[in-house]
C-alpha cells in the first residue's frame, strides 16, 4: 500500500508578494475602469464612456449629489491665448441679489448672458439648507427646455466660476424645503448683462 500523505502546499514569499501586487493591479484596474466612470462619473481612460457607464453616475431620483463644488471645466486644447480670446466686449460688472423662501417654496435668481460670458458666483443661505439647480435656457424657450449644469441639496453655501455655453439667461433654483423661512444671497462678478429676480409663477 502506497502513503498517500499530504504535504500542504506552502508558496514562497516571492510567490506571495506577486499574488499580492497582482490583486492590487487588479483591484485598482476595476476601481479605474469600472468603479469611478459608474459611481462618480470620473473617466480617466474614457472605458466608462464608450461602455455607457458614466451615465449611471447621474443617475436620478433623490439621491444626494457627492459634490460640493463646482464642477471642474473640460480641459481645453493646449495653446497661448490670443487677445481676442482675452477681451471682453461686455463691460465688468457686480452684482447682489437677496431672496427669502417660505417653507416648501422655491425661487429663482437668473443672469442673461451672451455665449462665452463669465462670472464667478458665491451663494449663501441663512435660517437653513436648501436644494438647488444651476441650470440655463435659450432664449425664447419651451416649458421644460433647459440645460442643468449642478444640482445638489442640502447645502447652505455654494461658489465657482461659470461661462455661458449658449446664448440666454443662466442661473440657480432654490429650494426650501424646510419648516423655516430661508434667505438666500447670491454674489456675482464678472461680464454679463444683468442678475435678476424672475417673477415667481
Amino acid at each position: 500500500m502506497t502513503d498517500m500523505s499530504m504535504t500542504p502546499y506552502q508558496a514562497s514569499p516571492r510567490a506571495l508578494v506577486r499574488a499580492g501586487l497582482g490583486a492590487v493591479a487588479a483591484s485598482a484596474l476595476v476601481l479605474t475602469l469600472f468603479v469611478l466612470p459608474a459611481e462618480y462619473g470620473i473617466d480617466p481612460t474614457g472605458a466608462g464612456n464608450a461602455l455607457g457607464l458614466t451615465k449611471l453616475a447621474g443617475g436620478g431620483g433623490e439621491a444626494a449629489e457627492p459634490a460640493v463644488a463646482a464642477p471642474m471645466a473640460a480641459p481645453v486644447a493646449p495653446g497661448t491665448p490670443t487677445p481676442a480670446d482675452i477681451t471682453k466686449s461686455t463691460a465688468l460688472r457686480s452684482d447682489r441679489q437677496e431672496l427669502t423662501l417660505a417653507p416648501h417654496t422655491g425661487a429663482e435668481v437668473k443672469a442673461h448672458m451672451a455665449q462665452g460670458d463669465h462670472f464667478i458666483f458665491r451663494w449663501q443661505a441663512t435660517g437653513g439648507q436648501v436644494r438647488f439647480d444651476m441650470h440655463g435656457e435659450p432664449p425664447n424657450a419651451q416649458e421644460n427646455e433647459f440645460s442643468s449644469y449642478w444640482k445638489a441639496k442640502d447645502l447652505d453655501s455654494a461658489q465657482g466660476a461659470f461661462t455661458a455655453p449658449f446664448t440666454g439667461t443662466h442661473g440657480w433654483y432654490f429650494r426650501n424645503r424646510g419648516d423655516t423661512p430661508v434667505t438666500v444671497v447670491v454674489e456675482t462678478t464678472g461680464f454679463y448683462q444683468d442678475l435678476y429676480l424672475p417673477p415667481v409663477q
